[in-house]
């Protein structure tokens, strides 16, 4: 997977700098998606579903859903991720109808192909959220709280997206 997350760090770079986001922390996910003729909306789901995402084939368009009642930290993290599944796996989306993300997923419920793509979406949705050139330029300064605060995301994918780059 590490030539993917080469490949990954590359098209998350170049999609802020596409956007004139790179520098512009938190990055505005949601004009983001929007960007791309992307509609995000919010909507009750059960506890278990994060997000969602959706071809539209009769207007030719995505929607992503996401669950009202995360926090806004999660998401945040959650409109990346299916921002992941659009730039990363876009034909395997035209071919279905729906693709639903869980909190968690049993092994029972997903095959290998699927957890390497949910890997890879997640690696994307952090990349996206917490570019390494931004971060970069900021983390001697602050806590991982307070870097925290500044990307809008939580401590937890902080800290992980910090200890991918060998940062932390």
């Amino acid at each position: 997977m590490n030539n993917i997350k080469e490949y990954i760090e590359e098209l998350t770079t170049q999609i802020l700098l596409d956007n004139d986001m790179l520098y512009k922390v938190p990055v505005n996910i949601v004009k983001l998606a929007n960007n791309y003729g992307i509609d995000v909306y919010e909507a009750e789901l059960d506890n278990k579903i994060s997000g969602a995402i959706r071809y539209n084939a009769e207007n030719d368009k995505f929607e992503i859903l996401v669950n009202k009642n995360n926090a806004e930290v999660r998401q945040r993290f959650t409109i990346a991720h299916e921002l992941g599944h659009y730039f990363l796996h876009e034909s395997i989306l035209k071919s279905s109808d729906v693709h639903i993300d869980t909190l968690y997923r049993t092994s029972s419920e997903t095959n290998i192909t699927t957890k390497e793509q949910e890997k890879e979406v997640d690696y994307f949705a952090g990349a996206l959220l917490i570019n390494k050139m931004a971060v970069e330029k900021i983390i001697s300064n602050y806590s991982i709280e307070e870097m925290s605060e500044i990307f809008g995301v939580s401590s937890s994918a902080m800290t992980v997206r910090l200890n991918i780059l060998e940062l932390f």
